[in-house]
């Protein structure tokens, strides 16, 4: 290893490795100071400075965490990650992949999903070689404390002392943004064109971040991935979850959870937030996310991008045609709806004027569903589908430019379609690990990473910007067509019209 791989920032230098191919990484670089001890469960606060050379060859753990609640089974003693994963509190690291340490490329930011509960900017689960590789960009991949860990709302229960305790993971994500910003230079990246992505809690954050303050002028584009500005908490339910678990801890006051061994936070996280996709999501849900604190998240994002805060941020927000069949098949009988009824009073739950005419029109779009089948359309478009063709017209509405796109290939087959997170089959150019290298899923991946490409440099994937009236309007990857129209024009979409219309608060 040559000076070639090293590179100094203002907290020392660092010591990277050789990418095969060509390129470097720079792993476990600290953005923000370890969150141990007097600093659990408070913003993060800059790193330490180190003397000498750092080594940043090895990737750092995963946040500390467990299985993740949507997973079944997660909820039983020892539902531990894999051994080769590993996990700590101390966690506040990025990854760097570049292509070349001179020049300036378009930087894209990687914010991981994972329930908001779990995830990693490392190998396996993220690969930045793998995207930098397919959009000739450096990706920085970013960790962020998930679970209570990460959205422990403790702002109304501690006191003037824990004011600012509230969105954690956000706050994480925020500072790790402004390290790339006054740092990226160094690593042959361009801080004057910076896109941030994410899938699914990763992209519910980049929605979150569009209201600002805490990220304000570390981007210029953002794309969300199967995620927008619609799972927001209100305050009372992230109060409310927060003393669930000082209760299940069997701790008197906020302070005593800063000397709790932390595989007892871990250990109970799951006890006090719903665990069905449906439930957590919708009105009167509990989970762990993002809390409409008023500080952190000072307003609704999606009232904020309606009044044009985010109108100088490129958009480009995708969804899978399937989002929900990934839940369906892996919770089994305990999605399927017990009847009929079961059913119509979730989608009354949603808001929806008339819960009995929209399923009748989920009936009409798929005769063939049964309950499960049209339990998972409901829930892809309330979700998902919806709330990301409102976040773009909203985005257009204030003057700003969104592209939209749906996802509709089938990287692990039928019986999954175009599930949530299949995407990301795609995007880190696993294919032949799934078995399903076909020249066509491959076409896929190139015509799906090139958008991404393209919008990365230049703010234009390839396709017009979204227009509500317009049919079509919308970039479809996978299918039968290269456009279409969303939300679909049938009577489901025009049914579901009121749900989630403004800007809804989860637990409220």
């Amino acid at each position: 290893m040559t000076d070639s791989c090293q590179v100094s920032t203002p907290d020392g230098m660092l010591r990277g490795g050789p990418l095969p191919g060509g390129g470097a990484l720079f792993a476990g670089i600290p953005f923000a100071a370890p969150p141990l001890g007097s600093l659990r469960l408070h913003p993060p606060q800059p790193p330490r400075r180190w003397q000498g050379v750092r080594d940043a060859t090895r990737f750092p753990p995963a946040p500390a965490q467990r299985l993740s609640a949507l997973v079944p089974g997660a909820d039983s003693d020892g539902a531990a990650l894999p051994e080769a994963q590993g996990s700590a509190e101390d966690c506040l690291y990025l990854n760097v992949w570049t292509p070349e340490l001179t020049g300036r490329r378009p930087v894209l930011v990687w914010i991981y999903g994972g329930g908001f509960d779990s995830g990693s900017a490392s190998p396996p689960m993220t690969d930045g070689a793998a995207l930098s590789r397919l959009t000739s960009t450096v990706v920085v991949a970013i960790n962020y404390r998930v679970g209570a860990l990460g959205f422990l709302h403790l702002a109304e229960l501690g006191g003037p002392d824990w004011a600012g305790c509230s969105n954690l993971g956000l706050q994480d994500q925020a500072a790790a943004l402004h390290w790339v910003r006054d740092n990226i230079a160094s690593f042959g990246g361009d801080p004057g064109n910076i896109t941030v992505a994410g899938e699914s809690a990763g992209a519910f954050s980049i929605g979150a971040h569009l209201a600002g303050p805490a990220a304000t002028g570390t981007f210029h584009r953002a794309i969300l991935s199967s995620g927008s500005t619609t799972r927001i908490f209100d305050a009372a339910t992230g109060t409310a979850i927060a003393a669930d678990l000082l209760t299940a801890l069997r701790l008197d006051k906020v302070e005593d959870l800063l000397d709790v061994p932390v595989e007892r936070i871990l250990d109970v996280q799951n006890s006090v937030i719903d665990t069905d996709i449906g439930r957590r999501n919708l009105p009167g849900g509990r989970s762990w996310g993002v809390v409409l604190d008023g500080t952190v998240v000072p307003r609704h994002p999606q009232e904020a991008v309606a009044d044009g805060a985010a109108a100088g941020i490129g958009l480009l927000i995708g969804a899978n045609r399937d989002e929900m069949r990934l839940f369906q098949v892996m919770h089994g009988a305990a999605y399927l709806p017990a009847d009929a009824n079961t059913l119509l009073a979730e989608i009354a739950t949603a808001g929806v004027a008339d819960p009995e005419r929209l399923l009748t029109a989920y009936r009409h779009r798929s005769p063939e569903a049964g309950l499960a089948d049209l339990r998972t359309q409901f829930l892809t478009d309330v979700v998902y589908r919806l709330p990301a063709s409102r976040l773009a017209a909203a985005q257009v509405a204030a003057g700003g430019r969104a592209h939209t796109y749906l996802f509709a290939a089938e990287p692990f087959g039928p019986a999954l379609g175009a599930c949530h997170g299949a995407d990301l089959a795609m995007v880190f150019d696993n294919l032949d690990l799934t078995g399903s290298a076909t020249p066509e899923l491959v076409a896929v991946r190139d015509d799906l990473t090139g958008a991404w490409a393209r919008f990365a440099a230049t703010g234009d994937p390839g396709w017009p910007p979204y227009d509500p009236g317009a049919s079509p309007n919308t970039r479809q990857f996978g299918g039968t067509a290269r456009m279409i129209t969303e939300p679909p024009a049938d009577d489901a979409s025009a049914h579901g019209g009121s749900v989630h219309a403004g800007p809804p608060l989860v637990g409220s």
